[in-house]
This record gives structure tokens, sequence and C-alpha cells, in this order.
């Protein structure tokens, strides 16, 4: 992230007890009551490190009227633990604008993985298709210039995994190394089926998410739809488009829709239908073992600390994550390094913990 000044510390390096005086993006704002009834703000914070917790005590209504959420925004105060998690008891806060030499895009997190290398990566996956309506099929997804940059910058999630520019290609290309991989272990599988399932599975995450406010969140048709039903219908218009022009078998376009619609696996978590094909379940797993293997990754950059063995309850997955002994030489920093998190809320619900199903 561009520091706006030499005090600039970073969400993620931030400690209890540290004074802050910085600009980010402000995510939620809500005004709310104490007991004897005087208002406070409720904010959330966020940078290209993280998000945080912040509450303004002095002033809430007045506050609460001059800003909104995407706002950019100096804040000063100081750093504080409540309920066992670090927030920011803030004193001053202000809105500050792009002519004060800030960008909406330096508060995005951005994929650390090498993004050119990922590109012609893809670029082999689909020329290595040997089924033609397949390869004919990848071409015309991906041969649209204008989407496939779209496509190059999106997220793969709001919250719990890839939750960052270039996340979408980033966690595509890694279920394309396991599905390639668990097709060399059964040679029964349709292995061009197989890679065009993970090339496509979450093509709809394209339109289904937004950051053009300075973070990750939900368009309205992401919101309405889902990245599933969003996905499955502009396959299914390409292939309509393809049947037109040169044909595409009618079976093939079946077992290609039902990928992307059974990837999620359950009907709880999404899904419409569930896998009813050896390809569609390992779909499937791939694609939960890479979203949740990435996510759990976040936590351990994020939750460790000296003396620190275990992380913060982690609601969505019910359980502690250990992370390691003092002195461990395996950390997350050492071993690599994605600033991402996926599925969140479902449009009714207000989580403060992401979903995993995203």
């Amino acid at each position: 992230m561009n520091k706006s000044g030499p005090e600039q510390t970073e969400i993620n390096a931030l400690n209890p007890g540290d004074p802050v005086s910085q600009v980010c993006i402000l995510r939620k704002i809500e005004l709310k009551t104490k007991r004897n009834g005087d208002p406070y703000l409720f904010l959330e914070l966020g940078d290209a490190s993280g998000r945080i917790q912040a509450t303004v005590w002095d002033n809430a209504a007045e506050i609460h009227n001059l800003l909104k959420a995407g706002d950019i925004v100096r804040i000063s105060g100081k750093a504080m633990t409540y309920n066992q998690a670090l927030r920011i008891s803030v004193d001053h806060i202000h809105p500050v604008t792009e002519a004060d030499g800030v960008s909406r895009e330096q508060f995005l997190p951005a994929t650390q993985a090498d993004m050119q290398k990922l590109t012609a990566d893809l670029k082999k996956t689909i020329a290595s298709l040997k089924n033609g309506d397949l390869k004919n099929l990848a071409e015309a997804v991906f041969g649209d210039r204008q989407w496939l940059d779209l496509f190059l910058k999106a997220p793969g999630g709001k919250l719990w995994h890839h939750a960052c520019i270039g996340g979408l290609l980033e966690h595509t290309m890694s279920v394309v190394r396991i599905c390639e991989t668990m097709a060399g272990l059964y040679p029964s599988v349709n292995r061009d089926l197989l890679i065009i399932g993970a090339l496509l599975h979450d093509i709809g995450k394209i339109e289904e998410y937004r950051y053009d406010q300075g973070y990750i969140d939900y368009s309205d048709e992401g919101r309405l739809l889902g990245h599933i039903s969003i996905g499955a219908q502009r396959i299914r218009s390409i292939i309509e488009q393809i049947e037109i022009k040169q044909g595409f078998p009618r079976e093939l376009k079946h077992l290609v829709l039902h990928l992307i619609l059974s990837h999620q696996g359950k009907l709880e978590h999404g899904s419409p239908v569930l896998p009813a094909t050896l390809e569609a379940m390992i779909l499937y797993y791939a694609d939960e073992m890479d979203a949740k293997a990435n996510g759990l990754r976040h936590i351990l950059m994020q939750d460790k600390a000296p003396d620190q063995h275990w992380s913060r309850y982690i609601q969505i997955l019910d359980r502690f994550i250990y992370l390691g002994a003092e002195g461990d030489s395996d950390t997350p920093e050492q071993t690599g390094k994605s600033p991402g998190t996926d599925r969140d809320d479902a449009a009714s619900r207000d989580r403060t913990q992401p979903s995993l199903f995203d």
C-alpha cells in the first residue's frame, strides 16, 4: 500500500497500545447506542493489509451524517484489545479525497503470486486441451480481451479465501493443478472435461464482486444471483453461440454446465445440484481443498504472534487453529504469502465472520 505519511502503519502491523494516525477506507459505519442512551459509532476500517473494527465515542451523530461507507478517511486514535480482538478507539476522523493524493486502489489487497506466470499457465492449459469442442469453448471464453482483463484482475472471494486482486486467477490455476494431478491418478477421468470445469467453475465471480469502492464487496447482481448461476448463464450463452456457428455436442454441454452448477458440492452450500459425475466430484474437492488451504494460511499469517500457539476461535470452522510453538521456523512468512480471504454472508444475513462457501 502507498503510505500517506511517515507515521502510516498497515493495519496488520498494529499492536495493542500503538498510537494510530493513518488513512483508511471506511468499509462500514453504524450509529449505535450505549446502555446509558448515548450514541457512538461502530466502524470497520480497511487497507491493503487487512481490516479492523473501530469505535468513535464523541460527536457520533454529527460524524455519522458526514461520512458513509466507501469514504476515504484519516483517523487518529489508539489500538486496543477488546473481547480478545484488536480494535481502534478513534479520537478524530475526517474525510480525505483523491485530490489529497490517495487512490482507492491503494487500499485493495493484491495477490503475491506471479501474475505473468499464472497468465502463461492459463494459456498453456487452454492449448493443451485435445477435445476440439472444449478447446473452442475455452478460446471463446478467454479470447475476449476485455473480459479476460476483468478475469485477471477479479478477486476470488470477499473475505475468506483469495480475497485480493488477482485472486480468481490464482485460485483457478491452483484448482487446475489439483485436477491435473487427479486426472493422472485416475485414467477413467475425462481429463479435458475436468480441466474445462476447473477453468470455468468460478467464472461468475467476475460479476459477483465489485471493488471500485476501495474494498471487495458483493455487487447487486452477485447478491441477487450468485456466481454459480451467473457463470452457468454466461457459459450456456457462449456454448449456444458456438452451436449455431459450428455445433456443440448436447451431452457435452450438459456435462460442462453440471460442473459449474455442482462445484460447491452441497445444496446448502449454494450448488443447485449435487456432483453426479466423477469429474464433478473431483472438481468439488479440488475447489474446497484450495479454498480452505488458502483461508487457513491467511489465519496463520494474521494470528501468529510471540507466545501465541493458537488462533482466535474461528467461527466458520468451529474450532481454534494451532499456530505452532514458539521458535518454529516454518512460519507463513517463510512459506509464502497471500492476503486473500472467501465466502461471505448470504444477502439476508450479517455475519461477523465470512462463510466458507464462496
